[in-house]
């Protein structure tokens, strides 16, 4: 088995995985995250805050360093939709750069979209078309196919963005979240997807597991966002052990989920572990360039 490790900058969290690929899974042997919440405010001024700029660099420092005594030194470093989209993101890469040595690479939304569709499939069993639904906090992946992607999309969806955009009260009101839902069906594609399963990724949908164990159902979704907007962040984060930046974006999360699933008429979804980080480690085990 090999033996590989990635940081994953993301709007949200900077997380790192060392794993080992076997047989075409990931085997994970530690992991770490921080939520620096890069994608706070880029929104809205198009840069990065100087002090997440910093905390953002101490914690890929410091994941380097686990890797390599994790026995994965020279971790592949990814910068997604905060640092992509943000005016100072080179910023970020400079100073990376000049703490560590690392090339943090500020990756595409169609290969951030291609990764996350490998690593969600390597930790789901699936036959047929599969819609993979990669939420993150500045961008959503939308990625079709089967084995391979048919058809791929980054859209402005990430719960970040949408949170700044959208909402202002806490909790937020139905106006906010309708014209954020409304927001959404514009921008989702008008594929045919026929009878592909959905499945989804992401911080967000690991947190509204905390919240529900239902089977995430459209019926369910459209309830949960209606239960959800009864509660200020703070109490959701106390009540479900959520971070309170997450519970604080998880509203536009599930009315984005909702609506995604009414637009593409789907009873359902599946909530996969694997995403980005997997499809990241499996390319590299196969020895392919980033």
């Amino acid at each position: 088995m090999s033996r590989h490790s990635v940081v994953d900058v993301g709007s949200n969290t900077i997380h790192l995985l060392v794993g080992e690929v076997d047989g075409g899974s990931v085997l994970p042997v530690t992991g770490e995250k921080i939520s620096a919440r890069l994608g706070a405010g880029v929104e809205k001024t198009g840069r990065l805050d100087e002090r997440r700029l910093t905390l953002a660099t101490k914690a890929i420092t410091l994941f380097a360093s686990i890797a390599d005594l994790n026995g994965a030194p020279s971790p592949e470093v990814l910068a997604t939709s905060a640092v992509r989209d943000a005016e100072n993101g080179q910023e970020l890469v400079e100073r990376v750069r000049g703490a560590t040595g690392l090339k943090m690479r500020l990756i595409s939304g169609e290969t951030e979209a291609a990764l996350g569709f490998r690593g969600a499939l390597s930790a789901v069993s699936h036959e047929g078309d599969v819609l993979v639904v990669d939420l993150g906090g500045g961008s959503a992946q939308l990625i079709f196919g089967e084995a391979s992607p048919e058809e791929r999309v980054s859209l402005p969806l990430g719960t970040n963005r949408t949170t700044e955009r959208f909402v202002e009260e806490d909790p937020p009101s139905d106006a906010e979240l309708e014209a954020l839902g409304e927001h959404a069906a514009r921008l989702l594609p008008d594929w045919d997807i026929g009878g592909a399963h959905v499945v989804a990724v992401g911080g967000s949908l690991r947190a509204i597991l905390k919240v529900t164990r239902d089977r995430l159902t459209v019926d369910r979704l459209w309830q949960l966002s209606e239960e959800i907007r009864e509660h200020p962040s703070g109490v959701l984060a106390r009540e479900h052990g959520l971070a309170p930046e997450r519970a604080r974006v998880l509203p536009a999360a599930i009315m984005t989920l909702a609506t995604l699933l009414e637009h593409f008429g789907k009873e359902d979804l599946t909530v996969a572990r694997g995403g980005i980080r997997e499809g990241t480690l499996l390319a590299l085990a196969e020895g392919e360039e980033i």
